[in-house]
């Protein structure tokens, strides 16, 4: 049994016995036990708590076996409302918490009967004060990039000391903080770090993190950041998309790599229609899907990201794979009503000016000119070479 089922598998049971052991509200209870003793805290790792105490049954309890005692701790932070509550038989408690704030930790021990009232002690807490200096770290980020290394990221607040920054990690599975060793630059000043998987031991649990600056014109607080490894996940876009057609829509399918978990990805199928410019998307938990409502009449475009999703957390999503076409005229890409818009009055211009040329040789086949009556009066009654004098008059001498 894994150590990580074993917690689960202890939370749960203690949880039940609680919950067995006070029908009542603890907050109802009557103080009439001594508080737990000797409280205290380890800080161990990065942002990661041990906070321990004893209590001893008083005197006159020692032989009441039928009662059950529990412990009822809670956190607070920066003064705020008291926090990731838990109750158990342990006389120590192990937590992450958040180290860029002042934390409180506060416990106390009660019992419920079902046959009497609940009694409890008062309250003991012990502080845990934010680490000294000027706050210089701002835009954290992680992504870990399909499960083959991560990529932390910071910038520096451009009022701080100029200083060199460390990069800290480490996980309960760890024995020491480890250092990068593999840092990104802006510049020449460390702006992130780089960890490889074959660093990271097991993936499912939480990385914890710590920017450390070091100057020597002023102290710098150290900035925390706890991530859960499948809470910032970013998986490569899946691969190849098969289009079928089908009666009642389309099938989309798509390739993923064999190391992928499906169980814990979920994926995003987006459909656009290139004629009406619009997009409508889809969500899948299988590597396929059966769209019912796809227009196979007119060309459209298909894409596919991933996530991780595990319990309910999500990661990031991948980038969209490259557009895949389906459609009865999903080989050409030329705009049919742009091209109509543009021939149809260069046809009618051409057409016009051949028309009217065609008409006026038309015209004169059909309407030949009609003579001018002047003209055929002058053909007639006068010599063609345009000689209109009189003629002259002999007469013979006798």
């Amino acid at each position: 049994m894994s150590g990580r089922l074993q917690q689960l598998l202890a939370f749960y049971v203690s949880g039940w016995l609680a919950l067995e052991a006070w029908p009542f509200k603890v907050e109802n209870c009557t103080v009439e036990l001594p508080a737990p003793t000797n409280l205290t805290v380890e800080l161990r790792g990065i942002g990661h708590v041990t906070c321990s105490w004893s209590w001893l049954k008083p005197q006159h309890l020692e032989n009441d076996t039928s009662s059950l005692y529990q412990y009822d701790s809670s956190f607070q932070f920066d003064g705020g409302h008291w926090e990731q509550r838990k109750i158990n038989s342990l006389l120590y408690r192990e937590e992450g918490v958040d180290r860029n704030r002042h934390v409180t930790f506060q416990v106390r021990v009660f019992v419920a009967n079902k046959t009497g009232p609940c009694r409890s002690s008062n309250w003991v807490s012990i502080s845990i004060p934010s680490d000294e200096g000027v706050a210089a770290v701002k835009n954290f980020t992680c992504v870990f990039y399909n499960f083959e290394y991560v990529n932390c990221t910071w910038d520096v607040d451009p009022t701080a000391p100029d200083a060199i920054y460390h990069f800290h990690y480490w996980k309960n599975t760890m024995a020491s903080v480890q250092n990068c060793s593999d840092y990104i630059y802006k510049g020449n000043r460390r702006a992130g770090c780089q960890i490889h998987r074959d660093k990271l031991d097991k993936l499912e649990l939480t990385l914890n993190s710590r920017v450390q600056g070091v100057s020597a014109r002023g102290k710098i607080k150290p900035f925390y950041y706890m991530l859960e490894s499948y809470a910032f996940v970013k998986l490569r876009p899946p691969g190849r998309i098969d289009v079928a057609r089908i009666r009642e829509g389309i099938n989309v399918s798509w390739e993923i790599p064999s190391d992928w978990k499906s169980h814990c990805t979920k994926y995003e199928v987006r459909v656009c229609s290139v004629k009406r410019v619009s997009c409508i998307d889809y969500m899948f938990q299988k590597a396929a899907g059966t769209i019912i409502d796809a227009d196979t009449k007119s060309k459209n475009t298909v894409q596919v990201r991933a996530m991780y999703d595990l319990c309910g957390s999500s990661g990031i999503w991948s980038e969209w794979t490259p557009e895949h076409y389906f459609g009865e005229d999903a080989g050409t890409t030329w705009n049919w009503s742009i091209a109509l818009l543009i021939f149809i009055p260069v046809l009618v211009a051409v057409t016009a000016i051949m028309l009217f040329a065609k008409l006026k040789q038309l015209r004169r086949w059909i309407l030949p000119p009609i003579p001018d009556p002047g003209r055929l009066l002058k053909d007639m009654f006068f010599d063609g070479n345009g000689d209109h004098s009189v003629g002259q008059l002999f007469v013979a001498s006798a």
